[in-house]
């Protein structure tokens, strides 16, 4: 029994289940949380695949709003980002068990842990074991890590298979044989899909290349098949979504809006409240610095310090992407884990021979538990649903016919209006519409037939919530207010 729990595959297997049972915690709340404004349109997706029927090349959200720059109306409700395989997976489950965001959440747990096991395999083909399982161990258990793991977003699809594609590419390099090739293009080409950074993720991809051919690699014949290969889908899909650019949602500002690449305010967001206190909790920064100094063995040469320079040329380039969203950071979560796992390791194997065994077991314990501990302690928060969010749109299935029109009132936040289960208007549609009273009254043009809100305290003693009093009231309660908005009411 000793010998079977010191295996790698049983101590894997216990990290697996670590990683699972932190990423539960609060698995079926309602659908607003952190950042539910952009889950809300991935969730659906999904559910419309059942609700209307799968189209995977027409994905649909429930808002008829402007989502693009030129702000266009969307009536046909699409949502043209990556090409919905998340979704598709989701709907697939709820097919079978019911359309319930705790599935949709399990999902993106099965691809973050499918992550961290390649993750493992990688870290352990370049270094060894040990530093393998401690990176495993360092991306199951961040706060961070661990809530993003949870959402319904793509983005743990994304990393998936970005490990995946460095793994399968290295094993190809390795023996170039055409089922290796064909795994390494499969996982290119569905990570390239899905978010930008998997581009970026050419660098350290092109360093491995250089190592193994040098110069010649003009030659290889197969780098080009590869290449093109892996974009193929990639520009088929941007192709074809030109066709809807009404469900195309603005991208222009994530580069660098206001100008804020390398102002003071953009290293600060990055590098001390995203990196350092969000991810890192403050005590992990001295085991990732640690990992960073070290020499790196021939094996694994600068692979991972070319990985870094991938992340941070992502970070630059889409600057003010990165400065407004934190979740633009998960792609540092593995590449942080394998520095935080190299410091760890060295720790643990220097102090047999410079350092006090007790005391330096001793500080990586607290480094752990202290990072562990002031992560939480941000990350915390994140869980927390927005307040009447969730009562609304019980009230709202329970008062209102399947079929009505909502307009919402929370802005252009679309959590209110995925929770009432119908489709409608996000209140913030019209941005260009210099006032409320206009927007709602344009919104009512085109079809809205109630208001819905949980901004129950700024309605009162405002004109617009004078304004609207004028129309019938459904119910209201101090955590949200329904009304009967119809032009030709019944």
């Amino acid at each position: 029994m000793r010998k079977i729990m010191t295996q790698p595959w049983f101590l894997l297997g216990l990290i697996l289940l670590l990683g699972l049972g932190l990423r539960l915690y609060k698995i079926d709340i309602p659908l607003a949380d952190h950042h539910s404004w952009r889950q809300a349109d991935t969730a659906a997706v999904a559910r419309n695949f059942i609700k209307e029927g799968f189209d995977f090349f027409h994905p649909q959200i429930d808002n008829m709003a402007p989502i693009a720059k030129e702000m266009v109306f969307n009536p046909q409700r699409y949502f043209l980002v990556e090409p919905p395989i998340y979704q598709t997976l989701v709907a697939g489950v709820y097919a079978l068990f019911g359309v319930q965001e705790k599935f949709a959440r399990l999902v993106t747990i099965g691809f973050s842990l499918a992550a961290i096991g390649f993750l493992y395999l990688l870290v352990k083909k370049l270094i060894n074991q040990r530093v393998g399982l401690l990176a495993a161990f360092f991306m199951a258990i961040l706060p961070y890590s661990v809530y993003y793991s949870r959402v319904v977003l793509p983005d743990m699809e994304m990393l998936f298979t970005s490990m995946a594609m460095l793994y399968c590419f290295i094993l190809w390099l390795e023996k170039q044989t055409w089922q290796r090739f064909a795994l390494a293009v499969l996982f290119a080409a569905w990570a390239l899909t899905l978010k930008m950074f998997p581009l970026f993720l050419g660098i350290p991809l092109f360093y491995l290349v250089w190592r193994r051919w040098g110069f010649n690699f003009i030659r290889q014949k197969k780098l080009y098949l590869f290449l093109a290969l892996a974009l193929l889908p990639l520009m088929a899909w941007r192709l074809w979504i030109t066709q809807f650019p009404e469900g195309i949602p603005a991208n222009i500002w994530l580069f660098n809006l206001y100008g804020i690449r390398f102002r003071p305010a953009f290293f600060r967001w990055i590098f001390a409240e995203r990196i350092g206190k969000l991810i890192l909790g403050y005590w992990g920064l001295p085991l990732l610095v640690l990992g960073l100094m070290l020499k790196p063995s021939k094996k694994e040469g600068w692979f991972f310090y070319w990985w870094l320079l991938a992340f941070l040329a992502y970070v630059t380039v889409f600057a003010t992407g990165n400065v407004t969203h934190d979740y633009y950071q998960i792609p540092f979560i593995p590449i942080a884990a394998v520095f935080l796992a190299k410091g760890t390791a060295w720790l643990l194997k220097a102090s047999k021979q410079s350092f006090s065994k007790m005391i330096s077991y001793l500080v990586i314990a607290i480094c752990i538990l202290f990072m562990f501990g002031f992560s939480w302690y941000e990350i915390e928060s994140f869980y927390l649903i927005q307040g009447g969010v969730d009562l609304a749109g019980l009230a709202v299935d329970e008062l209102l016919p399947q079929n009505a029109l909502i307009l919402t009132g929370d802005s252009n936040d679309a959590t209110l209006l995925y929770n009432t289960n119908r489709y409608g208007w996000t209140g913030g549609y019209a941005s260009n519409i210099p006032n409320e009273k206009e927007a709602f009254n344009k919104a009512r043009e085109r079809g809205a037939e109630y208001y819905v809100t949980t901004k129950v305290n700024e309605l009162k003693n405002t004109e617009f919530g004078q304004f609207l009093n004028e129309s019938k009231l459904i119910k209201e309660t101090d955590q949200y207010v329904i009304f009967d908005i119809r032009l030709n009411r019944q």
